[in-house]
């Protein structure tokens, strides 16, 4: 440090060497440095700076005595950043900005001799004269009373007429100059006051309030994830309707207390009181309920493997830099895991999940490094990131050769799910023709669509744009009818993914029974003496085969909303989602909260890859016209969603897969697993959620709070809904349907 001041020492030297007498050198710092070389904080030493002015006329001089020499520390002679605003534009002999709300720094206009009131007096009266009118405008644009904002007008009157009468004396008295140049400050410094409690306030009590809620509502959502052992598809409509109640009881509540109380907002109470009562009646209704809690430590390597990636990731929040290079955290956290998976698959006893986990493993851990390659990257991140998702990183098109991805995809996604399909015969019935047909024409569709939009961008055709425009709208409908028309119906009457044949018995009849080679062998049914055995094909993964076709019909909408790069990286998670499903199957992992913890760290991971970031300068707006030629309610901020939280919400989707995966169709609990899967991905964000809101909270007056801390918040909570929404409305309500339709073939209720 001493070498570098020396150096800048040098510096200074030559520049004065150098200046005239009409140049004004100015040297000040925006931000300090502690101790450890941290900046951004709060402390003394990180928001304080020095300012330094230089002029070879000699025209600075001190206010006070005790101000000659340099001050130890900013406190002893403290001046704003705003101050330089009004101080530099009056040396310049610029008008002061409109919006300026600084004062003067006296020591620049008092002259050498620190005598020049007249001088001082002067520049505070056309500062506040400004500052005034700002005010004026500002009140009037808000609708606002101008007192409201502009301070006691008192001090403006008082501070007037000192200047008023010094003004109507030839040679106006020191004493009078001095008072006139104090009342400006005055009113200055009241202003600054008021607007800075308008516009850079924090209302402490109601955010811990929130905090409060969310707190409750996760340990409540903790409890019924993983601390109770009952059956869950009772538990829910029992805890829905005391959430019903306690949110009615706790809004009539709140908003008395707001007509009783006028320092507590009708609006606020209303708020507070029905989260705070929903908060009650659902716990109200669970404590009624038979008390089977569990022990809240996890009870095996990979309880403690959840909690640890969630915990992590909620601490490292707390830095900025975590923050901004939150996409590597969450590669490393996905690596590790799969490494970890590796690991465990080689103390498989039985070859067959050995082999299988090991590949899986293997597979999942390629596939993260490769789809790491695609990035966005945000300004803080700049030098030591490329941006690969666009054609360079000041474009918002995607280069010629990315065009490839979705022909690509749509070559080899429908195979590679196919694959699966048939290592557990299950590519049968419905599958067949969804997977191998109407799948691949969707994303073949999805393709052509994105080579259409680089040639409206590029002008590669003579056709009228217009032309062009219909043409993709057209085939971008096509595509979305494809999902939610045609998809949704066939998940929703289809039958299960299974063959079923009739063989008549041969000569020498054989006992009753049935034969199951293995999970992926099919199921053969011995009927009586004589009488004809039934073969399944697809009954080792009846639930799981069928389910995932939801997904399918999900991922044409998401792949259809996203650039060329992005509708890869997409397809590169319905990739891992398969992967991860025979990874928790061959390690028995079903129960396990690292399924669903997985599915998060997948979900946030591939938000970043799709070309997105916690900023809200990378919202893809254009993809709200990808099916439509102007903005439509709601549809468009619908297809803004699924653009910025297709990653999350495919990821939501396939919680419940996790545990129908190669699951008997018979087996007991099933749908009480799926929605405890569900809640332990729900608290999953609910955690992260919580965690950048403290944070935010905590360092509210950070350097980086709106640049890099309240986007992350803001999208934590928005995550979360989108989440919630999906998980309890799409995934956990087509799990019924998929329940039922199993449930009709196999013959029970």
């Amino acid at each position: 440090m001493a070498a570098k001041l020396k150096e800048m020492d040098g510096v200074f030297r030559q520049i004065i060497s150098v200046l005239d007498e009409e140049t004004l050198l100015v040297v000040m710092g925006d931000h300090g440095m502690d101790v450890k070389g941290d900046h951004g904080g709060e402390s003394d030493d990180e928001v304080e700076a020095a300012l330094w002015m230089y002029s070879k006329k000699g025209i600075f001089g001190r206010g006070r005595d005790e101000h000659v020499t340099p001050p130890k520390t900013a406190k002893i002679r403290p001046v704003g950043q705003i101050d330089l605003v009004p101080t530099l534009s009056l040396l310049l002999g610029m008008p002061i900005p409109f919006n300026n709300l600084g004062t003067p720094i006296e020591e620049a206009f008092l002259g050498r001799e620190n005598n020049d009131w007249y001088n001082l007096a002067s520049v505070d009266a056309l500062t506040s004269a400004q500052i005034k009118r700002y005010q004026h405008e500002y009140a009037l644009a808000r609708g606002l009373d101008e007192t409201a904002t502009s301070g006691p007008l008192a001090l403006w009157t008082k501070a007037d007429e000192h200047w008023r009468k010094s003004l109507e004396r030839k040679k106006p008295a020191a004493d009078q100059l001095k008072e006139a140049a104090a009342a400006f400050q005055d009113y200055q410094r009241e202003t600054l006051r008021i607007c800075r409690r308008l516009w850079a306030r924090f209302d402490i009590p109601n955010m811990l309030h929130g905090i409060e809620v969310l707190l409750a509502a996760l340990l409540i959502t903790a409890v019924f994830a993983r601390l109770t052992h009952v059956d869950r598809t009772r538990l829910a409509p029992v805890l829905l309707r005391g959430i019903i109640a306690g949110s009615i009881v706790g809004t009539i509540i709140g908003g008395l207390i707001g007509l009783v109380i006028p320092a507590v907002p009708i609006l606020d109470g209303s708020l507070l009181g029905v989260a705070a009562g929903g908060v009650l009646g659902v716990s109200y209704s669970g404590c009624k309920q038979p008390r089977k809690l569990l022990s809240p430590l996890p009870d095996s390597f990979w309880g403690w493997l959840s909690v640890l990636f969630t915990v992590a990731q909620s601490i490292g929040f707390a830095s900025n830099s975590y923050t901004i290079w939150e996409d590597e955290i969450l590669n490393f956290f996905l690596s590790t895991f799969a490494l970890l998976a590796i690991a465990s698959s080689l103390r498989q006893s039985n070859p067959t999940d050995r082999a299988i986990g090991i590949y899986q493993s293997s597979l999942f851990l390629l596939l993260t490094w490769l789809v790491s390659f695609s990035r966005l990257c945000r300004e803080e991140q700049m030098p030591f990131c490329r941006s690969t998702y666009y054609a360079s990183s000041t474009s918002s098109t995607s280069a010629p050769w990315q065009l490839c991805i979705p022909f690509t995809l749509a070559l080899l996604l429908p195979d590679i799910i196919k694959t699966y399909y048939k290592g557990t015969r299950s590519y049968e019935g419905l599958a067949v023709v969804w997977i191998g047909v109407a799948f691949r024409m969707g994303l073949l569709l999805s393709a052509v669509f994105w080579t259409l939009d680089a040639a409206d961008d590029g002008d590669w055709f003579s056709m009228p744009k217009s032309t062009l425009k219909l043409i993709k709208t057209s085939i971008a409908q096509i595509v979305l009818a494809l999902t939610f028309a045609a998809g949704t119906s066939a998940f929703i009457w289809a039958n299960p993914c299974i063959n079923i044949s009739v063989t008549q018995p041969p000569a020498s009849s054989q006992p009753n029974g049935s034969t199951h080679g293995g999970p992926t062998a099919p199921v053969t049914i011995l009927g009586p003496a004589k009488a004809p055995s039934v073969t399944i094909l697809g009954y080792a993964n009846v639930h799981g085969s069928r389910y995932f076709l939801l997904l399918t019909s999900w991922q044409l909408a998401l792949t259809l909303q996203q650039k060329p790069m992005g509708g890869g990286a997409l397809g590169i998670l319905a990739w891992q989602i398969l992967c991860l499903a025979e990874i928790i199957d061959t390690n028995a992992l079903a129960d396990s909260a690292i399924g669903p913890v997985t599915l998060g760290l997948l979900g946030n991971f591939h938000f970043f890859k799709t070309g997105h970031q916690a900023t809200l300068a990378s919202i893809q707006w254009e993809s709200a016209f990808v099916p439509l030629a102007t903005i439509r309610y709601p549809w468009s901020p619908a297809l803004v969603l699924l653009n910025t939280f297709g990653a999350q919400i495919l990821a939501a989707l396939a919680v419940p897969l996790l545990v129908l995966w190669k699951q008997p169709p018979r087996k007991r609990g099933l749908l009480s697993n799926v929605a405890k899967a569900m809640a332990t991905h729900m608290l999953y964000y609910a955690v992260i959620n919580l965690a950048t809101i403290m944070w935010a909270g905590w360092l509210r007056r950070h350097l980086m709070l709106y640049r890099v801390f309240s986007p992350r918040f803001m999208l934590g909570a928005a995550v979360l809904l989108v989440v919630d929404l999906v998980g309890v409305c799409v995934a956990v309500g087509s799990v019924r349907f998929n329940s039922l339709s199993v449930a009709e073939v196999f013959g029970w209720d």
